[in-house]
């Protein structure tokens, strides 16, 4: 669902593009295709898959209203619910995207997205980290706090939280298997229990 909004949403943007460089003059595209232009929107072409930590994973920002993100996503194939806290997650193969979403009740009639999980190798940060990444790698650019362990798939996994705002799950082979974008008072272990209840703290 959310790979046929995207395509339509390119689509679309082609045809407006095309349109509007039929009526602008011959200045206005030079301008259009000048270095800087091009520059900005590659930037806007790779922003759809951009992890920015405490922030973003791709087009969910985190402490959104959760309304439009969920009606675009569709059913979720799994999910868990209970006193204004709710987990949905969506499968495609390998991949899985989980939205862990709050709602304060009485004050907000709507619930607010606190943490954004993929095991999507699309999703990268500014500096190409993301699923695959290489546990040194990480080390690197993150100075890494192991909170976790769980098991997926009868394969053992370590969480790593960072004070960005971005947490890795790390596999025996020292590779990233998942990144979780989340709000720095997120309870994590309120986001991985429901999923892997034998999720212990470390």
């Amino acid at each position: 669902m959310k790979k046929l909004f995207f395509c339509f949403s390119i689509l679309l943007f082609f045809n407006c593009s095309e349109k509007s460089k039929k009526s602008e003059s011959p200045l206005k595209q030079n301008e259009a295709n000048s270095p800087t232009i091009l520059e900005e929107n590659k930037k806007k072409d790779n922003y759809a898959n951009q992890i920015i930590p405490g922030k973003r994973l791709g087009s969910i920002i985190l402490n959104q209203n959760a309304t439009a993100v969920l009606d675009s996503l569709g059913k979720p194939d799994s999910g868990d619910a209970a006193m204004g806290k709710a987990i949905s997650t969506w499968k495609k193969g390998d991949n899985l995207l989980t939205l862990y979403t709050t709602t304060q009740a009485g004050i907000e009639n709507f619930s607010r997205i606190k943490a954004v999980r993929s095991l999507s190798k699309d999703f990268k940060t500014v500096d190409n980290l993301g699923v695959n990444s290489s546990l040194a790698k990480l080390k690197r650019y993150y100075k890494l706090n192991p909170v976790g362990k769980f098991t997926y798939n009868g394969k053992h996994y370590f969480l790593y939280t960072t004070e960005k705002g971005i947490a890795f799950e790390v596999g025996l082979n020292e590779k990233c298997k998942g990144v979780l974008v989340y709000l720095q008072d997120t309870n994590l272990e309120n986001f991985y229990l429901p999923i892997y209840p034998d999720f212990k703290k470390l």
